[in-house]
């Protein structure tokens, strides 16, 4: 009878549990999507923060962290509050359990059919009963907590990737000059409209491409589908004759390099950054890639030489010292196409004339794409491919695109009329 009674107290306190799991589930799930709601507007706000200042509203932006901490602090309250209600009903359920035995058990021993010793040894495996019901009340809370993190670790692991690496299924493409054929290519952003157009077009092996366009036409769409950053919606690339997509990641990044407008830079030294190109180069490798870029002269200005703190992303440096730096490790690696997405936009004039030099060496003898909106590039390059609204509208050398009406000759002639001014 005294067993029952103990399964009884406990009993709504087991039904009860199932309801506390689903409730803790919930509440410690919006605790983690708020921790990274905060941390993104703090983030942010790090890494934003000359823009904040230089647009004089740090007042939003303390509002926008103020407001994600607030939120992070109703919803971690409303978690505690239930783990603060879970913990005292097992006390309590506990306190009337033991409380109903000595009752029970007086009664009985009054009336016969229980002894002071039996009473005192059944109380004794009520606590021994207690104690571990106590325990898993914690576990549960503790489970919960774990729990809402893993599932948003799961989140992420279980997130689909744009673009899949064959692995050991895919090819492995020798080194040598690159051969690139677009078939009828198209791409859309996800829920956005398609940025470019049946795209068909052959790039030969050791040319020097450049592709021109104004801004928003489809020029770095066409060099992310190139180096593979994106899949196309509609067509195929092929490289040398095999589908892009069958080439795996590690012969792929060996074979393709690309430079984008604004080269990311570790919290590292300029040597390492460079090194990121090729691990095991050494000191005399990076100085040798810096001698033939042209750049020896810009290295031995720095105050540390390639030792020279580059700061968080680059911070320390200029924009074109960025751009220097990002061209240097693609250098380095020795890519067999070379794809550089305005890659001396932020360059003043006497570098680039500088760095188009060196670039002249650097392509020679591999393919090269080049998309810019200085045409100084477009007027050296083998063939030129002329993207108009997601479109390729014309293809050719400088010579013939200029003499005849078209895209090429306003954005030529555009250019021209600008240094001129």
């Amino acid at each position: 009878p005294l067993a029952l009674l103990v399964w009884a107290s406990f009993l709504p306190l087991a039904l009860a549990l199932r309801t506390f799991q689903r409730l803790l589930s919930r509440a410690y799930t919006a605790v983690r999507e708020r921790v990274g709601d905060m941390l993104a507007a703090i983030s942010e706000s790090v890494v934003g923060a000359p823009v904040i200042r230089a647009y004089a509203v740090e007042e939003r932006t303390a509002r926008r962290i103020d407001e994600s901490v607030e939120a992070y602090r109703r919803a971690q309250t409303r978690a505690q509050g239930l783990v603060a209600l879970t913990f005292p009903s097992s006390e309590l359920v506990a306190a009337l359990a033991t409380a109903a035995v000595v009752v029970a058990g007086t009664l009985l021993g009054a009336g016969g059919h229980l002894t002071a010793g039996e009473l005192v040894a059944f109380m004794f495996l009520v606590t021994l009963f207690v104690g571990p019901m106590q325990v898993a009340t914690e576990v549960l809370t503790e489970a919960q907590n774990a729990i809402a993190g893993w599932r948003r670790v799961l989140g992420v692991l279980d997130t689909a990737p744009d673009v899949a690496d064959p692995g050991e299924r895919g090819h492995r493409l020798p080194r040598g000059p690159i051969e690139v054929r677009f078939e009828n290519v198209s791409f859309a952003y996800p829920g956005g409209p398609t940025v470019l157009h049946g795209v068909t077009v052959d790039i030969a092996p050791r040319s020097r491409v450049a592709v021109v366009g104004e801004t928003g036409s489809g020029k770095t769409t066409f060099a992310k589908l190139l180096t593979r950053l994106m899949d196309p919606a509609q067509g195929r690339i092929l490289v040398d004759g095999v589908p892009l997509d069958r080439i795996r990641f590690s012969s792929l990044r060996e074979r393709i390099v690309m430079v984008p407008q604004d080269g990311f830079l570790f919290d590292a030294s300029v040597g390492d950054n460079i090194r990121y190109g090729r691990p095991g180069a050494t000191d005399e490798d990076i100085l040798l890639a810096l001698a033939d870029l042209g750049l020896a002269d810009w290295v031995a200005g720095l105050p540390q030489g390639l030792d020279t703190p580059v700061g968080q992303r680059g911070e320390s440096l200029s924009a074109g010292e960025r751009q220097l730096v990002a061209l240097a490790r693609a250098y380095l690696a020795d890519p067999d196409l070379l794809v550089l997405d305005e890659a001396t936009s932020a360059v003043d004039p006497a570098t680039e004339m500088r760095l188009q030099r060196a670039l002249d060496g650097v392509t020679r003898g591999r393919t090269s794409i080049s998309i810019a909106h200085r045409l100084s590039t477009a007027e050296a390059a083998d063939e030129i491919l002329v993207f108009d609204r997601g479109r390729l509208v014309q293809r050719g050398p400088h010579s013939e695109l200029v003499a005849v009406p078209g895209v090429y000759a306003d954005l030529h002639a555009s250019w021209t009329a600008q240094r001129t001014v």
